[in-house]
C-alpha cells in the first residue's frame, strides 16, 4: 500500500477526525457515505471532494481511514494517470479484495489536474473504473469549474470543502506554538491567517518560516500569491494600472503561458471596446504567440520573458479608455476546434485504412482511385453512406466531404 501524503507537517498530521478543524458538515457527509458501504455497494461508488488547497480534503480521508480502520491506496498527481495506467493499476486496486479482509479506499488526488497529453484518456478510464469498483473511490479537486470534472460530477457523491475559518486557524496555530514552547505576537498571527486565505497548510508553513528565522520570530513573512483561477487572473490583470502590478499578476500565478494566451485571445475584447485598444491588445497577443512559436522551433527559452511581458504589461497597457467592468469569461474555443480537426482527420484516416485493406492497395492509391468515387456515389444518394459504412465497419459521418476536407 502506498503511504498517503497528508497536507500537514509530520508532527501535526491529524490521525483522527477529532483532530481536524473546519468543514465538519463535509466530513460528516464523507463519513456517512463511507459507512454506507457496510450495507453494500451504494448507488454512488465514488466521492469527489471539491475545494481550494489546504482546507483538509486529503487530511479528512486519512483521518477517517484511520478511525474506521480502512486501508488507503493513493494515486497522486506525480503518478502516471493515463488511460492504460488507470485501467491497469487503479482498476486492480478497486476490484481486488484486501489480504486481511479490511475495506479499502482508492484515493485519487487532484483529478482536475489531469493533463490533456501525459494523462490522455484518464477521465474516461476513471469513469469506467468507478462503474466496476467494489471499494469506495475518493477523489479530490481544487477547481469546481474544470471541464475535466464534467463526467465525474454526474456519477460521484460531490462533497464541497470551503476555506478554513480564521478562528479554527488560530486554534491550530496556537496549539503548535504551545507544543513548541514558542510565542508570537497577535499581530503576526493575524498576518499569517490573513495571508493564508483560508489555506491551513499555507498558514502552518508560514508559521514554521517565522519560527525558524530566529527565536524572536522577527523574520519577514513570505507573502505567497494565492493560487487563483484563470478568471481571477484575467480580472486582476485588466484592473492593473502599472507595469509592475501587471507583471506580478502573471508571474505570481499558476497559469501556464499558453493557457493564459488562449484565455486572453478569447476574452480580451470584453475589456477593450475602443478600436485602437482592441487593435493594440491583439497586436501584443500576436507578438506573444510569435515569440512562443520561436521558442518551440528554436528551443530559445530566453524569449519566454518577452512572452510574459506581452501577456502582462502589453495587455494591461492596451486598456486606456474603456472603464473596467466585471464580465463573465468564456473558455477558449480554439482547443476545441483543434480537437474537432483532429477527430475529422482520425475519421478519414480510419476510412482510408479500411479501404486500403479491402482493395489491397496503398492509402495513396486509395485516395486517387477509390475515395472520390465513393463520395460521388454518396453525394448523389446519401442513403448509400450507411451501406458503405457498414461494409467498412466505420461511422457514416466519415464520408462527409465538408468534415473531411
Amino acid at each position: 500500500m502506498d503511504r498517503i501524503e497528508l497536507p500537514w507537517p509530520e508532527e501535526y498530521r491529524p490521525t483522527s477526525v477529532s483532530q481536524l478543524v473546519g468543514n465538519n458538515e463535509a466530513i460528516g457527509v464523507l463519513l456517512s457515505w463511507l459507512e454506507s458501504w457496510k450495507r453494500g455497494i451504494p448507488q454512488r461508488r465514488a466521492a469527489l471532494l471539491i475545494g481550494p488547497p489546504g482546507v483538509g480534503k486529503t487530511a479528512s480521508v486519512g483521518a477517517l481511514a484511520n478511525d474506521l480502520s480502512i486501508e488507503v491506496v493513493e494515486f497522486n498527481a506525480s503518478d502516471d494517470r493515463n488511460k492504460s495506467s488507470i485501467e491497469l493499476q487503479v482498476w486492480r486496486a478497486s476490484t481486488q479484495e484486501t489480504l486481511d479482509g479490511r475495506r479499502r479506499i482508492v484515493f485519487l488526488d487532484e483529478v482536475d489536474g489531469l493533463s490533456g497529453t501525459a494523462d490522455r484518456g484518464g477521465v474516461s478510464a476513471i469513469v469506467k473504473v468507478i462503474k466496476e469498483t467494489v471499494h469506495p473511490i475518493v477523489m479530490t479537486a481544487n477547481n469546481p469549474d474544470s471541464p475535466r470534472l464534467k463526467d465525474l460530477l454526474k456519477i460521484c457523491q460531490v462533497i464541497t470543502f470551503t476555506a478554513i475559518e480564521p478562528e479554527a486557524m488560530f486554534t491550530v496555530l496556537n496549539r503548535i506554538l504551545e507544543e513548541q514552547g514558542r510565542d508570537l505576537d497577535k499581530e503576526k498571527l493575524e498576518e499569517i491567517v490573513e495571508n493564508s486565505g483560508g489555506d491551513l497548510r499555507a498558514a502552518i508553513a508560514d508559521l514554521e518560516t517565522l519560527l525558524g528565522g530566529s527565536s524572536s520570530a522577527d523574520s519577514q513573512l513570505v507573502h505567497r500569491d494565492r493560487t487563483r483561477t484563470i478568471e481571477e487572473i484575467l480580472r486582476k490583470l485588466v484592473m492593473s494600472t502599472d507595469a509592475a502590478g501587471a507583471r506580478k499578476v502573471v508571474s505570481g500565478s499558476d497559469a501556464d503561458y499558453d493557457q493564459l494566451l488562449l484565455w486572453l485571445d478569447e476574452n480580451v475584447h470584453l475589456h477593450l471596446s475602443a478600436p485602437d485598444e482592441l487593435r493594440t491588445g491583439y497586436d501584443v497577443l500576436s507578438l506573444a504567440d510569435l515569440a512562443m512559436g520561436r521558442i518551440f522551433r528554436q528551443q530559445n527559452w530566453k524569449l519566454l520573458a518577452y512572452v510574459y511581458d506581452f501577456l502582462s504589461i502589453g495587455v494591461s497597457a492596451s486598456r486606456t479608455r474603456t472603464p473596467y467592468r466585471r464580465v463573465d469569461y468564456s473558455e477558449p474555443t480554439w482547443p476545441l476546434l483543434v480537437w474537432q480537426g483532429n477527430r475529422r482527420r482520425d475519421k478519414k484516416s480510419e476510412m482510408l485504412m479500411k479501404l486500403s485493406s479491402v482493395a489491397g492497395v496503398s492509402r495513396r492509391r486509395v485516395v486517387r482511385t477509390h475515395l472520390d468515387t465513393l463520395e460521388s456515389i454518396i453525394s448523389r444518394d446519401p442513403r448509400e453512406a450507411t451501406k458503405f459504412a457498414n461494409w467498412l465497419d466505420i461511422k457514416k459521418g466519415s464520408f462527409d466531404r465538408k468534415r473531411n476536407r
